[in-house]
Parts: C-alpha cells; structure tokens; sequence
C-alpha cells in the first residue's frame, strides 16, 4: 500500500491538494493508495490548544517550549501511528511550505524507527526554503541521516506513476531539473475519496485552474517556478466543478492558482456558467468560489462581468501591493490608482467580498510614501467591512532567486541573512522604522478606519532582532 500525505503545519483550514491528485494519477494506473490530509488534523488541534502559540513555534522554527513539548511528542506519535496503520510500503510526503520542513524531519525519524524498511519520498514546493532557489539541503541533509529515500521536485503529475514502479532516472527525481506538465486540460481529477469534509471549518474542494502567472512582478517567486503560463478552459474547469459537487455534494471550491482571471476570455465564460447555475436557486442550494484576481482597468472588469462574479458568489484576493503608483509599476503591477477604485466600487455595488493584499515598506518606498499609503486608507474607509472584508498587510520580503534579488545591486540593497532583513543604503530607511511602519499602517487600518486587518507577528519577531548583515 502507498500513502501519500499533507505534512502539517500549513495555515490554512482547507483541504491540502496534493494527496488527493497523486492519488488519482496513481489510480488511473490501477494502482491503489490512500490519501492523507494530516495537516487539517493538526490545525485543528492546535487551534483549540491553550497553549496554540508555543505549538507554533515549534511548527514554524522548531522551538520546543516546556509546555508543550508533551503535546509535540502526540503530534508526531499521531501522525506516525495514522500513516503506519494503513500497513504501507512507501509513504510519499508532501510539503506545501518550507515551514513543513521542521516537522518532516520528525516525523521521518518516527516513521522509520517504527519501520526502518518503510520507504519515504518527499516532494512539493516546501521541499525547498525558497522555490526560486536551487538549494536542495534539506532534503540531501535528509537523504545522508536515512530518513528519506528519495525527493521529487516540481510537478510530479507525469512522473509519479513511473517513480512507484521503481523508475528513478525522471526529471525532478532526486535533481533540481523538472518538467511542467504539458497540459492542464488533460489532468486528471483529485480523489477526495479518504478526506473527511466534516473536518473542515467551510467544506471546500480546491480546482486547479492555471498555474505560473501572466505578470513578471520582480518580487514573485512564482514565476520562477513555473516559467511558463498555463490554463485551464472554462469549460475543463466547470466540468470538474460538477463532477466534484455530484461526488461529495461540496459547493465551495477554491481555485488554487496566483490568479483566476490571468485568461480574461476563460475567467468570462467560467463566471457565466457558474452564475447561470446558480440562477434560481436558493442560496443555500448554489456554489460558491474563492481565488486570487489581478485588477484591470473598467475596459476589461466591466460593470456586467462584477455582475456576474456577484452572482457566481465569488470572494477575491486582490493583490494590490502597493498603492503608490511609481513603486506599483516599478514592481510589475500596471493598473492605475483609477483603476483600484473603479474595482472597489463595482465590488461594493454588487457586494462582492475581497481581501486587499498590500506590501508594506517595499524596497523602493520612501518615508514620504509610507505616509501617502497611511492617507490612503484612510480615504477609502467606507470600504471597511463593506466589500473589503480584510486587509492583509505582508512584510516586505526579497526571495532568492526572484528577479528583486537580481536587482538588488541596482537598487543599492544590502541584504541580510532571512528574505526580511535588508537595506536600501540610499534611502535608508532602517527595519526598526520599517517596522514601525508596519505597526502604525496596522493600527489606522484596523482602529481608526474599522478594516478586519491581518499580518504576521512571526515576520515581525524576526525583523526586531534588527539588521544583522
């Protein structure tokens, strides 16, 4: 028997994909495997722990406070026993995040105690720390102490099945080189089969509807990873919509790609069918979808296509990054500070939930600009809660191996030793004030202008140990 399974901790209350795909490639080779979403199991117990924060710090740096370190031992002992009692041969371990590397690590060495003849592959973008990178450490670090056998980088969709017949000779197999796979439209679909919805806050299947990205924003790793755009129709995607809600009666799905509309003529006819569905039913009886959109001027977004993703119930991440327009279209993004507007206004006539996805104290932001950004949202207030449903507010990062990394000589960055730790000698503007930036946007965005504002303290702990170059 094959297992194939999430390693936790991903935050995210959603079905991890990548098991149930594997497990419907393997099957369309009849050969038979189960399907594990460890990582909801965890989340949801360490959501109700007291003591959620010091489990977290273990998942995210591996820090093992007295408290927990009990709990920690459970943790692993569940995973382990789950695995183990579906009696595998070998064990295929997906990483979503490079923060699942901490815990792989563990639950490798509890696996193979148990059962030092088990063989384990891990694979998936966590496999590394950083996927525009090339640094495959981990996962040779892991391969010398025997507690893996192999690792598969990039897609796996067209070489897993050759992989469990023993081949070992494939791109991705054990090497940084790795082929995308050549057409989406011929994929197969996710087995769901072993999930148990019930476990989940919102029951959600996740659709595969593009991957790479139509845009070359110099702070993305995305586009390193897959070099090359890809699509899936409007038609392909409706008729796995269907299948999936017919099987498991699941309404919502979450389209898993950095952006639904990159393909506008496919994003229309998908947004028309869904809401054509849901014509005449009763809400509780209609579909529903969530995924990330790229803003377009009122030429492409028109008022009759924000009709239709009202009626398709859509909610939309919105990836704005930055609202002043000479950094925005330095960094990649081209729309225009109309533009922004013209999209909150149609998504609040037709009240269509989004999430703003704002950069703060990007490489090229003045002191001047962080004081124009904190004014903008406190001329947009009328938004808060009232179509934007939340404000994520994301540390400015440089990845390796993106093209902001590239260009850092050119931007006169000094970089430090984690992706948040750097320097603009120009401008110098320091990370203490970065991050009080941060801290001050937080507060006018969530006290005075009243939006539902999210960030990540663990960013934060890492950027007040100051610049260490």
């Amino acid at each position: 028997m094959i297992v194939i399974a999430s390693v936790p901790h991903v935050d995210t209350e959603e079905p991890i994909m990548a098991p149930a795909l594997l497990k419907s490639v393997l099957a369309s080779h009849n050969i038979n495997s189960v399907a594990l979403d460890l990582n909801i199991d965890i989340v949801n117990q360490v959501n109700v722990h007291k003591h959620k924060h010091k489990l977290l710090d273990f998942f995210y740096s591996e820090q093992r406070h007295p408290e927990v370190r009990k709990d920690i031992q459970e943790i692993i002992e569940y995973c382990s026993n789950k695995i183990l009692s579906k009696n595998p041969t070998l064990v295929s371990l997906s990483l979503l995040v490079y923060t699942c590397q901490f815990f792989t690590r563990w639950l490798c060495a509890s696996l193979k105690h148990k059962n030092p003849e088990l063989r384990i592959v891990i694979g998936g973008a966590g496999i590394r720390n950083f996927v525009g990178e090339n640094n495959l450490d981990f996962c040779h670090n892991l391969k010398k102490l025997k507690l893996i056998d192999d690792f598969i980088v990039g897609d796996a969709d067209d070489t897993f099945v050759d992989f469990i017949r023993g081949v070992k000779d494939l791109p991705g197999v054990n090497t940084i080189q790795w082929t995308q796979v050549s057409d989406l439209n011929q994929t197969v679909y996710p087995d769901y089969d072993d999930y148990n919805f019930d476990d989940y806050t919102t029951p959600t299947i996740p659709i595969i509807d593009s991957r790479g990205c139509i845009k070359n924003c110099e702070f993305c790793d995305v586009i390193e990873y897959w070099k090359k755009y890809q699509y899936r129709t409007a038609d392909n995607i409706w008729k796995e919509m269907l299948y999936q809600l017919d099987k498991y009666n699941v309404k919502t799905f979450s389209l898993r790609s950095s952006l639904t509309n990159g393909n506008l003529k496919e994003f229309r006819k998908l947004m028309t069918l869904m809401s054509d569905y849901n014509e005449g039913l009763d809400e509780s009886e209609q579909i529903s979808w969530n995924g990330y959109f790229i803003l377009r001027n009122a030429k492409a977004h028109t008022d009759d296509l924000w009709h239709k993703i009202k009626k398709s119930n859509g909610t939309l991440l919105i990836g704005i990054e930055s609202v002043v327009s000479d950094v925005r279209h330095g960094l990649g993004k081209t729309f225009e500070d109309e533009d922004i507007d013209w999209n909150l206004d149609l998504a609040q006539k037709y009240e269509i939930p989004i999430v703003l996805l704002i950069i703060v104290a990007y490489p090229t932001e003045t002191l001047e600009d962080f004081e124009y950004t904190k004014q903008w949202f406190r001329e947009r207030k009328q938004y808060a809660g009232n179509s934007v449903v939340a404000v994520s507010l994301s540390f400015a990062s440089i990845l390796p191996g993106t093209k902001l990394a590239r260009k850092s000589e050119e931007y006169n960055i000094k970089r430090g030793s984690l992706p948040s730790v750097w320097l603009n000698e120009e401008l110098n503007i320091p990370s203490k004030v970065r991050t009080q930036y941060l801290r001050d946007l937080y507060d006018i965005c969530a006290n005075e202008c009243g939006f539902n504002t999210l960030t990540n303290e663990e960013t934060l702990k890492h950027t007040e140990q100051e610049d260490n170059f």
